[in-house]
């Protein structure tokens, strides 16, 4: 079990520095995000069947695509939100611009 806390520590611990020094996107968020759960849930898993390394290695995997694609849907949504507003804003000053 002692291996099992190493192996959660350690993905915690690499998830935040991938996360740390210059602002990542959502998509790197949710990728660090991901890997950081998915290999501590992949190693309780497969701690188990007996091999929580393979399961930590399998869980990063999965957990950091899966991540990276929530997090690349939110910054889709964040810039379609940015560009309704600035065409709202050209709307507005074409329409002040006629009176």
């Amino acid at each position: 079990m002692g291996r099992l806390y190493l192996i959660v520590i350690v993905c915690i611990f690499g998830a935040t520095l991938m996360s740390a020094g210059c602002t990542p996107s959502k998509t790197e968020k949710g990728a660090g995000i991901g890997v950081g759960a998915g290999a501590a849930t992949g190693a309780i898993v497969g701690a188990v069947v007996g091999a929580p390394d393979v399961g930590a290695a399998i869980g990063a995997g999965a957990g950091g695509a899966i991540g990276a694609v929530v997090g690349s849907v939110l910054n889709k949504k964040e810039k379609d939100e940015k560009e309704k507003e600035e065409i709202e804003k050209q709307l507005k000053d074409i329409e002040a611009q006629k009176n």
